[in-house]
């Protein structure tokens, strides 16, 4: 009995809705931000957010007369930018051909139209995860979010007219004081927190960089002392601990180790971008140290440009398929229009060896 095509494809499952849940559903090979948790997402309606950099002020009053005037406040001017949300789609197709005669790899089984589907759409999802992750990595950077190309989407720090706040410590040097620098970092993004309160800090370090930072004599006289529920010290190659997902494709924790009330994670690897070349996910001799249990970083997840989701609130993914001519085949689309930020990039404290 043959089957046509269209009759696979038009039942619910494979509609907008359905497709789109199941994208949302799927769980990919975490990223460490992703992971971690830091950015906050949140839908909304249009194309375009508006960031607003607030030079409020925590200046003192005077004291006044009982049934005196009262002191004038003085607001300092704010400065809006208007950023248009990044569009993220991309395309296969499912073919008749895909699905005659051919079975599943390593089983028996026939290959079906959903089988073959949901294949895609994990590929797809993946490479829209990873696009995700490296345009967050690059709020933490440089504050300049890219595509795979390199076109520019937003500058945080050129945009409000601040500079990148950066550190150098002085890892070659064995009597360098590393907890009373570490100190000081958290206490420059406390005062650029402004009164938000944080629950802790973290950095991602570069293989250089963490290497550096573990084999540093002070680093390791600390840990000879350093004892907890955990038994964590530098014999434990931090590097390469990679921790599993549990059942449900989360993790509990993001591998590193603790010093100076810091979790230090040893972020290695690379990307390859658009042009073909390798970007190192961290900059060689570099860290990023962010508080976490704030506010301050969000991600804006703008609709899909479909009929059905014109003004609703934005979703992290979408997926939608299509008839091809001649029911040889089903063209299906994933995307993500995400946008993400940091509203207080002074927060962020860049370390360099």
């Amino acid at each position: 009995m043959s089957i046509n095509i269209l009759d696979v494809f038009g039942g619910n499952a494979f509609g907008v809705d359905s497709l789109t849940q199941v994208v949302n559903d799927f769980t990919p090979v975490y990223t460490y931000l992703n992971a971690l948790g830091l950015f906050m997402g949140e839908g909304v309606t249009q194309r375009t957010a508006v960031v607003d950099f607030d030079v409020t002020t925590n200046q003192l009053l005077p004291s006044s007369v009982w049934g005196g005037p009262g002191v004038a406040n003085r607001s300092g001017h704010s400065r809006s930018r208007s950023y248009s949300i990044p569009h993220f789609p991309i395309v296969d197709t499912v073919l008749a051909s895909d699905l005659m005669g051919r079975r599943r790899p390593g089983s028996d089984a026939m290959q079906d139209a959903q089988w073959v589907l949901a294949k895609k759409m994990l590929e797809m999802r993946r490479k829209l995860d990873q696009t995700l992750e490296w345009l967050r990595l690059g709020v933490l950077k440089s504050g300049q979010v890219k595509d795979g190309y390199g076109n520019l989407i937003l500058d945080i720090y050129a945009d409000f007219g601040i500079t990148q706040q950066v550190t150098s410590f002085a890892l070659a040097t064995a009597t360098s004081n590393i907890m009373g620098e570490i100190a000081a970092v958290k206490r420059n993004s406390i005062i650029a927190l402004r009164g938000e309160i944080c629950t802790n800090f973290v950095a991602l370090c570069s293989d250089t960089f963490f290497d550096a930072f573990v084999g540093h004599p002070n680093v390791k006289v600390a840990f000879t002392y350093y004892q907890n529920n955990t038994n964590q010290n530098l014999a434990t190659d931090y590097s390469s601990d990679r921790n599993m997902p549990d059942d449900q494709g989360n993790f509990n924790r993001v591998a590193g180790f603790v010093f100076g009330n810091v979790l230090w994670i040893n972020y290695t690897g690379s990307v390859t971008d658009s042009n073909g070349a390798v970007q190192p996910m961290i900059d060689t001799g570099s860290a990023y140290l962010v508080p976490f249990g704030t506010s301050v970083f969000r991600n804006w997840f703008a609709p899909a440009d479909y009929m059905e989701t014109v003004n609703t609130e934005g979703l992290p993914f979408y997926a939608k398929q299509r008839l091809m001519d001649f029911d040889k085949g089903i063209q299906v689309e994933c995307q993500a229009n995400p946008l993400p930020i940091c509203l207080k990039p002074l927060v962020i404290q860049k370390l360099t060896l």
